[in-house]
């Protein structure tokens, strides 16, 4: 009957025994699977914060990148425009330059030689109709050419009419001084003919009046 009884106890030991490590390892292995989630979720948590971390990083730098971009087009804009605005400045030195006044009084006097010369010869009358036509085609002429020259002075020595470095305005003001001598040039030459052919014939009509008055010849 002890036996039995102690057979039976240790039965019952036994199998408490058994179920207490089994339900430590039951109960392990279940905190062991809790853990291992944990951390699984752990990392594809910090994984996904880098993914969103980047995308940010991404957008932010392509935000950045179109600013950039946007502010460098729109920059050399204005640097064109400033560029562009700049040519269309005059530089107060040229336009003190002494060829502008130059050109100017050249321009004068080539108009008043002509208009002087055809005052004289229609006083005295020597020369022919025809020839006085001609006379004033090529006046008309020359006036003309004079005006798109001072025309042109105007416009390279008047700010936010011509865009033109400094250089280029210098290098038109030349060209027109030089166009504006030769005008001058021409003017004086063909009115000292014109004067001469007058008074040539006028010295004829002397000779013819002289040898008139020797000969008696009325």
């Amino acid at each position: 009957m002890k036996t039995s009884i102690r057979f039976t106890l240790l039965f019952f030991s036994l199998a408490s025994l058994s179920y207490e490590n089994a339900q430590a390892q039951f109960l392990g292995g279940f905190f062991s699977q809790q853990s291992e989630q944990r951390k699984l979720m752990a990392e594809q948590i910090a994984q996904y914060e880098i993914y969103l971390s980047a995308i940010k990083t991404g957008y932010h730098i392509t935000e950045t990148g179109l600013k950039t971009a946007h502010e460098l087009k729109n920059g050399t804009f204005n640097l064109h425009d400033a560029y562009f605005n700049s040519l269309e400045q005059v530089n107060p030195v040229i336009q003190n330059n002494p060829k502008g006044k130059a050109i100017a009084d050249l321009d004068a006097q080539t108009l008043k030689l002509f208009s002087d010369e055809f005052t004289w010869q229609q006083q005295q009358k020597r020369l022919t109709a025809s020839e006085l036509t001609y006379f004033q085609k090529v006046q008309a002429n020359i006036a003309a050419k004079c005006k798109l020259d001072m025309g042109e002075l105007t416009d390279v020595l008047t700010t936010g009419k011509l865009q033109l470095t400094d250089a280029q305005r210098l290098d038109r003001l030349d060209k027109i001084y030089e166009r504006m001598k030769d005008k001058f040039a021409f003017a004086g030459s063909f009115t000292s003919k014109c004067r001469k052919l007058a008074n040539g014939r006028k010295n004829n009509r002397q000779d013819k009046y002289q040898l008139k008055q020797l000969y008696g010849i009325q």
